[in-house]
Order: C-alpha cells, then structure tokens, then sequence
C-alpha cells in the first residue's frame, strides 16, 4: 500500500472513533409485499359446462393488534439488525406462505410522514408471485401480529382523470376504484370487500415522469396499503406489456396455451384473439407429450417453458 493510501486510512480511522451515528434521526425499516397469484374465481352458480374462470389474487393479511385492528394489510414486516431487505421479505414471504419459490422483485419506498401512527416508518415495496405448485406446496399461516391470511380477487377500476400544461409542465390526475373481495374474509360468509379510490398524480419534468399515489378513501385496508397495492398492480400491468416472460411465473411447471393466455388476459387487463396470441409468443413454450384435464373438458396438451428464451 502506498504512503498516500495509507495515511487516508488513518485519517478514515481517526474520523470513524469521533463520528457519532446516534446524532441522525433514524427510521425503522419494513418490507410491505404485495403477493400475487392466480386462481379459480370466487363463484355461486359455476357454470361446468364452460372452463372454470379465473381471477388475479391478492394476498391480505388480517391484524390482530393495533394499530388498524381487525383491518386487512399485506403480508411484510420489519428488517432485522443484519440482514438486506430482501432478506427481510423473503424471511416474511415464507413465513406467511410456507414456501420461499415465489418470484420477488423490488418496487418503490413509501416514505410519507406519517403513513404509520407508530412512528417514522419506511417502506420497500416489493412484488411477488406465486404459482399454483408454490401454493400447493406451502400453507398460509398468519404469523406475528396476524390473525388471518387469505386471497382476495383484485379488480383495479380507472376513472375519469385530468390533465393540464403550464410552462412546459405536464401533469395528469386519474382516479382509480380498487376492490378486493373474498367469499370467506367475514365472520357470516358473505363476501367481504375492501375498497379503496386512490389518486395517482403524474408529472412529466425534462422528458421525465414522476408518479405518486394519494389514498382518497380507505375502507377495510390499514395503514397506506392501498396505494402500494396499487402502485405494484400498475408495476406488475407495465412489466407484462413490456415482457410478457413475467406471466410465466404464475404458470405451474405445466400448463396449457389457454391458462398462459389467461394469465396475461388478467394481468394486461385485455382481452387477446387466441390464433395471433399463439403466433406472437409461441417460441417462448415447449410442447410436451404430457395432457391436462381440466374438469369434465376435453385434455389438453401441456407446455413448459423455452428456456433458450428465458436464459438469454
């Protein structure tokens, strides 16, 4: 080592024994992540005639503590001294679920003050999906200040919105309508239903946009999860258009063109014409000799995943 590199090290020694961290306000850390999958719709009269439908599933978690008792929040909890924060969802995803197979990936930090009543608390969002063979190979288990987990059917609505230029600034204001419902979240049996309307405000700087949320009405979803849920959905909505691989991760080991197709149906919120589906994003699966009976339909054949498509 060099004189000059060595004397910069004493210098960062000596600097370290008088630096004092205690001086800085510090947050506490927790990881919110919002689980999705997809499952078998929530319906009354099932028509067998037609292929069961699907639905886009949320995972909830119901409090048993305060704050917001008895209200429904995502699964996530608080970064332990030494570990990333991937850690920490993963250590709360397995806990909640049962399994750690579930695809994760980074979102956005909510840091608004006072978005939790129990003091400064930061927020790394995170996106996470399960598919069937995670579900089937993991248990939901409520956990810690939990008193209940279950999935809920997500439906994102967007209203009407607005948009002004002034001074070169654009800025635009939509309204969206979440709903979660559940058959079994409430006490009688009926379905339960969580909603929320949050506004999502977005500026366009410099040929740059800049997107936040605001929660206009909360009913049943504690703390500002409502806007993480849907800042993840409009993530999970972006990420599909531009790749539609994310799909693959809702797919279990096998499956067929119709459950793949429905995936990023319920994922992109559009309809697709099955022929030019097939033709676009046939190179991404592998047809197998293996078939799959869905109910009383005729089999259909089983795909995997192209890994040449996936490992590139």
């Amino acid at each position: 080592m060099s004189q000059t590199n060595e004397n910069y090290k004493n210098a960062e020694r000596e600097f370290l024994k008088k630096y004092d961290i205690s001086q800085y306000d510090r947050p506490s850390v927790a990881a919110d992540i919002a689980v999705f999958s997809i499952g078998t719709k929530m319906m009354k009269d099932p028509d067998y005639r037609r292929l069961p439908a699907k639905s886009l599933r949320l995972l909830m978690i119901k409090r048993a503590e305060q704050p917001f008792c008895g209200e429904w929040a995502l699964p996530g909890g608080f970064m332990h001294k030494g570990e990333t924060i991937q850690e920490t969802a993963r250590r709360e995803l397995k806990e909640e679920t049962g399994t750690d197979k579930a695809y994760l990936e980074f979102c956005d930090v909510f840091s608004d003050s006072g978005r939790d009543p129990r003091g400064w608390i930061v927020s790394q969002s995170f996106l996470a999906v399960l598919n069937e063979d995670d579900i089937a190979n993991g248990h939901l288990e409520a956990s810690g200040d939990a008193g209940d987990a279950k999935w809920f059917d997500i439906a994102v609505h967007k209203m009407a919105g607005s948009r002004q230029e002034q001074d070169n600034q654009i800025t635009c204001d939509s309204d969206y309508q979440l709903t979660l419902e559940n058959d079994s979240a409430s006490d009688s049996g009926r379905t339960s239903a969580l909603r929320a309307v949050i506004r999502e405000h977005i500026e366009y700087r410099d040929y740059h946009e800049i997107v936040t949320y605001k929660i206009v009405d909360s009913q049943g979803i504690a703390f500002d999860h409502a806007k993480i849920i849907l800042s993840v959905f409009n993530r999970l909505r972006q990420m599909v258009a531009r790749d539609v691989r994310i799909a693959f991760d809702f797919m279990p080991e096998y499956f067929t063109m119709t459950d793949f197709q429905e995936a990023v149906e319920l994922i992109s919120g559009q309809e697709l014409i099955k022929p030019n589906f097939r033709r676009k994003f046939s190179e991404y699966v592998t047809e197998t000799d293996k078939m799959i009976q869905n109910g009383g339909h005729r089999p259909a054949k089983a795909y995997v995943r192209n890994l040449d498509c996936f490992y590139q």
